[in-house]
């Protein structure tokens, strides 16, 4: 699967992520394929996405599989510089 322009779809995935490995997993499937410069950018796009979603808009375990995705995204895209 190609991050970029399914965004909406790899959140969905991401809210029904049920553990930290599925998180994991969901994020490595949507940017493991793509080049440097694409991964860079589809992470660009998912963190803010990530970042608009609001924990009143989300059950306790969409916001918390949102957060660590924010997490997991944060320290890939260190690793990435």
């Amino acid at each position: 699967m190609k991050a970029e322009g399914n965004i909406p779809m790899i959140m969905s995935q991401l809210k029904k992520g049920e553990s930290i490995a599925e998180v994991e997993q969901i994020i490595q499937n949507a940017v493991g394929d793509l080049s440097e410069s694409n991964k860079a950018a589809s992470l660009e796009q998912l963190q803010s996405a990530l970042d608009e979603v609001s924990p009143l808009d989300c059950t306790t375990a969409e916001w918390n599989a949102c957060r660590y995705a924010r997490m997991y995204l944060s320290s890939q895209m260190a690793e990435a510089v």
